[in-house]
């Protein structure tokens, strides 16, 4: 059985509560009217697996024992109580417990919002209250159903209002809460919290007249602007002005001879109604705003995949080129681009632009020689030499079997014909070695166009496959069109 450092302030504190609200019931071995020490406990437990819990509640234990022996004497009636605890723990532990990440939060969706209720506020102080009615009864000759009532209402409501406060400051929640908005988020939090405590303030101290239902307002504009981590602390907030006001015989709920066990159990009653009221609607928030943040990831998701199959529609499977269709898409609208710049610089001509077709040479060959992977690797090649001898806006396509055009936004002819003749250069001294240990020196035929007004993209391609074939056939380095 281990026990840390966080254990050990875990037993500290649940000790100096249990002591606090002995000390509110009185020595009369009564039930405690207010038990917020189960709550610091099982925030513990529910941070730590199964096989640490035993030293969580081995403090637990001697906390309660401690505390009933400080301010009411060491009795059995102590230790069957404490015994009692430590059951409602155990099973409120083992029900709240999720598997997976530890992440997960007690009040992260409307379903589970709805177990922690059940658990804490019906389940668990029902069970132990059995066993602490019996105890009443057995030790002390004291009215069981009371006893019962008192316990039940006293665990249950500490559990609800204080485990997700003190699991959340264990996490580090409120601060990274805090941390992750912007400025005007953060002053607007800690707005909505000093109004809770202003309005939670004068409502238990300064009104003449009973106006709890004014703090509903507070708080679940707490809940709508913060979000869940705003609904506990707005609740802990008026929970603990509310507890010193009416412990104190202030306040709509101190009424003048009421029994201070009664205000206690009447200021915890409108406290449930507060928490179960606001709790459920910071979960249904909690969770639509993850439904959003997921439709925003499904979205964001499709439009990278519908990026991608038309990436994939556009472009030629083999080499990466744009194919026939795609090129000439973007051909054309690189065309229409250099008009509208030239229109509105008021030039009639349109900017310099070219076409180098290119046709690798005895491509048949290599098939017929080498096999059709080797022609396939050739093509591969081909481009990736192209490319590498490319700025960034030109534009490659494969537009048939070993055929391939080549956009040059921004160049003349005399310009074109020098980048042909660098590109054929550039294959040249690059062979390609196959599987096979074959090298080959692969080369290509070049024929270079201009665009000119008027041209459709048909006519501009038919000028530079005209170029290319009297390349082949004269056997020029670079072919100029008429």
């Amino acid at each position: 059985m281990r026990i840390g450092q966080a254990e050990l302030v875990a037993g500290v504190v649940s000790f100096a509560l249990a002591a606090g609200t002995l000390g509110l019931t009185g020595p009369d071995r009564a039930v405690a009217v207010i038990w917020p020490a189960n709550a610091v406990l099982l925030a513990l437990m529910l941070e730590r697996r199964p096989g640490a819990w035993p030293g969580v509640l081995a403090l637990g234990m001697l906390a309660s024992v401690a505390a009933d022996g400080l301010m009411r004497g060491v009795s059995l009636g102590s230790v069957l109580h404490a015994a009692c605890s430590l059951v409602e723990l155990c099973l409120a532990a083992a029900l709240l417990r999720r598997p997976g990440p530890r992440d997960e939060g007690l009040l992260d969706a409307p379903s589970a919002v709805g177990r922690f209720i059940a658990v804490c506020g019906g389940v668990a102080p029902a069970l132990s209250g059995i066993g602490a009615a019996v105890t009443a009864r057995l030790l002390f000759r004291q009215d069981p159903g009371a006893s019962f009532a008192v316990w039940f209402l006293g665990d249950g409501l500490g559990l609800l209002i204080v485990t997700p406060f003190v699991r959340a400051l264990l996490r580090g929640g409120h601060r990274r809460d805090f941390a992750a908005r912007s400025g005007w988020r953060r002053a607007e939090a800690a707005g909505l919290l000093a109004l809770t405590a202003a309005s939670a303030y004068a409502v238990f101290f300064v009104a003449p007249r009973p106006l709890m239902f004014v703090l509903f307002c507070p708080v679940m504009l707490a809940t709508f602007r913060i979000g869940r981590r705003g609904t506990e602390l707005a609740v802990m907030i008026v929970a603990l002005i509310g507890t010193v006001a009416t412990l104190g015989g202030e306040g709509p709920i101190a009424t003048p001879g009421a029994d201070p066990r009664e205000r206690a159990l009447l200021l915890q009653i409108f406290l449930a109604g507060l928490l179960l009221t606001c709790l459920p609607v910071a979960a249904a928030l909690a969770a639509r705003g993850e439904s959003l943040a997921a439709l925003s990831r499904s979205a964001e998701a499709l439009r990278a995949q519908g990026a991608e199959l038309a990436r994939l529609a556009a472009t030629d499977d083999l080499t990466g080129a744009l194919n026939r269709a795609a090129f000439r898409d973007a051909a054309l609208q690189v065309i229409r681009d250099s008009a509208i710049r030239d229109s509105a610089m008021r030039i009639p001509a349109h900017a310099p632009l070219s076409l180098i077709a290119i046709d690798l040479d005895l491509f048949k060959a290599v098939n017929d020689r080498h096999g059709h992977r080797a022609g396939d690797r050739a093509l591969v090649h081909l481009v990736a030499v192209l490319r590498a001898g490319l700025r960034e806006p030109d534009l490659v396509g494969r537009v048939g079997g070993d055929e391939f055009l080549v956009l040059l936004p921004g160049t003349d002819l005399d310009r074109a014909d020098a980048i042909a003749l660098r590109l054929r250069g550039a294959l040249r001294r690059t062979p390609l070695a196959l599987d096979d240990g074959a090298v080959l020196t692969l080369s290509m035929s070049c024929g270079t166009a201009p665009y000119r007004d008027g041209m459709s993209f048909e006519d501009f391609v038919h000028a530079a496959d005209t170029a290319l074939y009297r390349d082949k056939h004269a056997g020029r380095e670079v072919a100029r069109s008429a």
